[in-house]
């Protein structure tokens, strides 16, 4: 009798257990990397603040950005898709009237089945405004150029002279451009005259080079390992698990998953401090496998899986390593000052690898997920490239023997998200100027994009498609 009553505490206890874990709303502690649409406050949070930007016996002198954009709207080719979620909305709420499950183990708590309800399709979401960056995407890309301003007021001043900005050639980078000025200097950019100038294959290079679009973008092996992974069995168990969760007897399409997962992720980017209906639609460990099944796709698209990356990714390597050596080679101070750059998020991935960063030992594979390496990994695109993800190289003059740590008269300190970027050789982010010359001065001497010129297209028109794909049979064009 005693053993009997034990098993259905136990089963009582399970059925508590699974029914908390599926109820978001009450989650004290949810899972918010998501990707490349990882809100910038989650990608950071947890890192303590710190001064590694103040070098003793050093002087900032010169600050070399590249930005990406903060939130945007869905893209024009994603507004169909995310707009069935409305019918699907509604035959969720239908399953749940009918109570259409056999394991009452997998369902919503209900107060996320009325979160979902309550969703609507926002009809300001007009595909006339498709991509263009969200009010909170301007406003916190304004609070970012405020930080950096604070962290080095003497080298971020008021003067406009200082300054060099370029952005890629659309309304999402040209509108960034525009917020970071705002919170730079306290005014609009059109009445401030400032140097700036669009640079597409400095900060682009990937549109213009066939070669890398046919060996990389467009080469099937490219996605081999995150399609090796959507095919898993692990994949197919949490794709019916969450079928199983929205009613359904049978297992709902990878688009519709992908649907759901990018309405999850760009609700949380849009408004932080809300909880996304979507979202209620995942386990922690739903959402742990789709941030691996893009941080695959990056890995080999933009990161160390392709050994071309390294050819392509130097471009931005160069530019500061060009910017750095005016400096270093002029005894009086020089203009600009500061460049600063916005991109997209291939870009900031490109540059990462290009400079050795977020190395892992061994390559990102759909078979290691479950594996230490692989749930510690370095290569994160929730870390690395978040809306408004940053990288800044900071050149500092030192003076003689004021540091007894510091032996150059010149340092570098990379940051990366406004945290120092761990690099070989280098302590918290800060390097000599002779390692950062000889280790990077000779990827930029060997940066040449004629390789480029192989493919059929010409050099001066764009190529390809640009995107961060995360679900087989939809391609998006994520920036």
């Amino acid at each position: 009798m005693r053993l009997k009553l034990l098993l259905a505490l136990c089963l009582v206890y399970a059925s508590a257990q699974a029914q908390d874990e599926s109820c978001r709303l009450a989650d004290d502690n949810p899972y918010l990397l998501f990707g490349t649409k990882t809100a910038y406050t989650f990608a950071n949070r947890g890192i303590p603040v710190s001064r590694a930007h103040d070098v003793p016996g050093c002087q900032p002198i010169a600050i070399w950005m590249l930005n990406r954009h903060g939130s945007h709207n869905p893209e024009a080719d994603e507004f169909a898709e995310l707009q069935k979620l409305v019918i699907l909305k509604n035959n969720v709420m239908i399953n749940y009237s009918n109570g259409n499950f056999r394991n009452t183990n997998f369902r919503m708590c209900n107060a996320d089945l009325n979160l979902l309800e309550r969703w609507e399709w926002n009809p300001r979401l007009n595909i006339s405004f498709a991509g263009d960056l969200t009010s909170d995407g301007y406003m916190s890309t304004q609070q970012l150029a405020q930080a950096w301003k604070q962290r080095f007021p003497g080298l971020l001043t008021d003067n406009v002279h200082d300054y060099l900005f370029k952005y890629v050639n659309d309304q999402r980078s040209s509108n960034t451009f525009k917020a970071f000025t705002e919170g730079l200097f306290r005014a609009q950019a059109d009445n401030i005259d400032i140097s700036k100038e669009t640079d597409e294959k400095l900060l682009r290079p990937y549109k213009y080079c066939p070669s890398w679009n046919a060996d990389v973008e467009e080469n099937a092996d490219t996605l081999s390992q995150q399609h090796t992974f959507e095919s898993s069995q692990e994949y197919k168990d949490m794709l019916n698990n969450i079928s199983r969760r929205l009613g359904f007897n049978y297992d709902i399409e990878r688009d519709v998953l992908h649907s759901m997962y990018q309405m999850c992720r760009y609700n949380k980017a849009w408004q932080v401090a809300q909880i996304s209906p979507w979202c209620a639609v995942f386990t922690k460990n739903d959402l742990k496998r789709l941030e691996y099944l893009e941080d695959l796709q990056t890995y080999y698209k933009y990161g160390y899986g392709s050994p071309k990356n390294q050819e392509i990714g130097c471009t931005g390597v160069k530019d500061m390593m060009t910017f750095f050596n005016t400096h270093v080679d002029n005894e009086k101070p020089q203009q600009p000052r500061a460049i600063v750059h916005f991109t997209e998020a291939p870009m900031l991935l490109l540059t990462l690898q290009a400079l050795g960063a977020r190395r892992d030992a061994a390559p990102l594979t759909a078979a290691g997920y479950h594996t230490a390496p692989a749930q510690s990994r370095k290569w994160s695109a929730s870390a690395m490239a978040p809306y408004n993800a940053n990288l800044a190289a900071v050149l500092y003059k030192c003076t003689p023997n004021s540091n007894f740590q510091i032996n150059d008269p010149y340092q570098v300190l990379f940051l990366e998200n406004e945290r120092p970027l761990y690099l070989e050789e280098c302590r918290d982010g800060l390097c000599n100027w002779t390692f950062v010359k000889n280790r990077f001065g000779l990827i930029a001497d060997n940066c040449n994009l004629d390789f480029c010129n192989g493919g059929a297209t010409k050099i001066n028109e764009p190529v390809g498609r640009r995107g961060i794909e995360i679900a087989s049979g939809a391609q998006k064009n994520n920036s």
